[in-house]
């Protein structure tokens, strides 16, 4: 049985137990806006489309139990690609995680947990594009600058990026790249909104453009954006060169330690306990990350006082971020999109500004000078509903 790849996480052949059809109930599921979880609602039995069982063995079996649970039901996670990690399979495509059963395969010992997860197809590359939709809108905030340029990013793996006029007319047209961009785990190539030919905004919401696009299933992963909970490890690895962090995919994630929230060009590492915020970004030169300084250069009378992650998903996270300035409580929303080298800042609704000018001072080597936010999201666009 091939090793297989279930979006950024590896199922090795040797953790299988079974990969296949079998009957299944269908499950009707009804998320909370915006939250993740949700209520699944038993409606029919019908022959299931894929099973994956197996068991994680050895000290990270815990974590990668926990990684696999969380991605089964995040709401950010939709139509993730399963295909073998050395070669294609018969199984390769989009799939959905319906349902999902997780827990010690051994009572004595978290260090073998069992997974049995069902599910559903949603297609291929060869019915559906790969797509990144936009809604765009504008920042409140009074610093760091007021720029309207909108990016997104697309992994340069990527092939026949297009333009698509989805809420117009349905125009299709080849998409120019601005730049192309290393980060730690590949390329990444940056457009510009406006090099739609119809999209001139503002306003920003009218006929916003989509991209369209086609990608090996295992590449897709890699420039995505990606938190992590650092279980309190300083280092991504052990010394035997394995993941240590636990990949988060659920915004009703426990986390006691600090977390990271990286996009291969910028990690943004947020240590609530500390009250601080640390930030590195890559240096393709000497493939190695370079610590930014926020950590050393934080203003006395600034602490970050809570953490609430409000949106995890594979072209964006959103984080709502509170500080304790001198005694008064001041929010700001922190969006980190694929392909990102800084961090978008935005007002909450029910915030007022001025930023404090500590805090602005402070946050302004990974802010961006963009007032923007496209608010990508990674979907996919069925070639029918593309074709003339």
């Amino acid at each position: 049985m091939p090793d297989l790849q279930l979006y950024t996480l590896i199922v090795a052949s040797a953790s299988q137990s079974e990969l296949g059809n079998r009957q299944r109930q269908q499950l009707a599921q009804s998320g909370i806006l915006n939250q993740d979880g949700g209520v699944a609602e038993q409606l029919s039995s019908n022959p299931a489309d894929q099973t994956l069982d197996g068991v994680y063995r050895g000290r990270y079996a815990e974590k990668m139990a926990t990684e696999i649970e969380e991605l089964s039901s995040a709401s950010g996670f939709e139509a993730v690609p399963l295909a073998g990690v050395d070669g294609a399979t018969p199984a390769d495509g989009y799939y959905v995680v319906e349902e999902e059963d997780i827990g010690p395969a051994e009572a004595q010992t978290g260090k073998a947990q069992r997974y049995e997860l069902s599910l559903s197809k949603k297609g291929t590359r060869n019915d559906n594009w790969r797509a990144l939709e936009t809604t765009p809108g504008q920042l409140d905030r009074d610093a760091w600058g007021a720029d309207l340029t909108a990016h997104v990013g697309v992994p340069s793996a990527a092939s026949k990026v297009q333009w698509f006029n989805a809420d117009g007319d349905g125009t299709r047209v080849p998409a120019s790249l601005v730049e192309t961009r290393s980060a730690e785990l590949g390329d990444i190539d940056i457009y510009d909104l406006e090099d739609a030919p119809w999209y001139a905004p503002p306003p920003f919401k009218e006929e916003p453009p989509t991209l369209l696009y086609e990608i090996p299933y295992t590449a897709e992963e890699n420039v995505d954006v990606r938190v992590y909970d650092t279980l309190g490890q300083a280092s991504k690895k052990d010394g035997n060169g394995d993941l240590q962090w636990q990949k988060l995919f659920s915004t009703q994630h426990d986390f006691d330690h600090e977390l990271v929230i990286d996009t291969g060009l910028l990690r943004l590492r947020l240590d609530e306990a500390a009250g601080t915020i640390e930030a590195e970004t890559w240096d393709s030169g000497t493939g190695a990350w370079t610590t930014v300084g926020l950590e050393a250069d934080q203003p006395s009378t600034v602490t970050l006082f809570d953490i609430d992650l409000e949106t995890v998903a594979m072209a964006r996270v959103r984080a709502q971020l509170t500080f304790d300035i001198g005694g008064t409580l001041f929010a700001l929303n922190a969006i980190v999109a694929r392909g990102a080298e800084d961090v978008l800042f935005g007002l909450p609704e029910n915030e007022t500004g001025p930023v404090d000018a500590d805090l602005e001072n402070w946050l302004s080597p990974i802010a961006s000078t963009s007032i923007v936010d496209p608010q990508a999201e990674k979907t996919l666009t069925a070639r029918k509903e593309v074709r003339l």
